[in-house]
């Protein structure tokens, strides 16, 4: 089964451009099954980092995420989504105050997620590992959470690392997938890496098998906004 994987939206602040991407390149490739990475939503306006003076305020951030959510879930129906640490800023908000999550909203009726839609912190398919990556970092973060964990991995979270590595010892081969991201670097909410030596890797990935990955570049007419 060949599986398309994307990561990092950041919606409200995700790329004009991006859910035409997706939807060109996974049908190119003739994607059977959708993953989400994580991150899909960015919460700028209830992060414990300090809101740019322009933000908008949490409800109408959410209103505009809820909008852009559902047009990504009429695209693509049926995903299996990772939780991003981005994700999950309101739970660790309320755990500051000592607030529990069975007082909070789940993170599928929040963003009115479709049933269809599954949500878990990571998965393991067909001998390859799925996960965020939160917790890691660094140029080489999916390569060493691959080296870690003995397998193929596929992660976002590292904005400035799109691409495929490749591990190979005397018997096997596997691969590190870093999909990039999906946001908008000249969206408000990224203006903390406005001076950033290395910009964030616009694109997606596609998982053939266990041992063959492929990274495919957001490039040309998809950056036209």
């Amino acid at each position: 089964m060949v599986r398309g994987v994307f990561s990092d939206t950041h919606i409200p602040f995700q790329h004009p451009n991006y859910l035409t991407f997706l939807k060109d390149t996974f049908a190119e490739w003739g994607v059977e099954e959708v993953i989400c990475l994580g991150d899909l939503i960015d919460n700028h306006a209830i992060s414990r980092f300090q809101s740019e003076p322009c933000a908008d305020g949490a409800y109408l951030e959410l209103e505009k995420a809820r909008e852009a959510v559902k047009e990504l879930t009429e695209a693509f129906p049926n995903v299996k989504m990772c939780r991003g640490n981005h994700d999950d800023i309101a739970y660790r908000q309320a755990k500051t105050l000592g607030i529990g999550d069975v007082f909070i909203k789940p993170f599928r009726e929040i963003y009115g997620l479709p049933p269809t839609w599954e949500l878990e912190d990571e998965y393991v398919i067909d001998g390859v590992l799925y996960t965020h990556g939160t917790g890691r970092g660094g140029k080489h973060a999916t390569y060493n959470i691959a080296v870690d964990e003995r397998m193929s991995v596929c992660s976002g979270h590292t904005h400035t690392g799109g691409g495929v590595n490749y591990i190979a010892n005397k018997t096997e081969t596997i691969f590190a997938l870093n999909t990039g991201w999906l946001g908008d670097d000249r969206a408000y909410a990224f203006e903390y890496s406005r001076h950033a030596k290395h910009r964030g890797v616009l694109g997606a990935g596609v998982v053939v098998s266990p041992h063959e990955a492929y990274f495919i570049p957001m490039t040309g007419k998809y950056l036209e906004v």
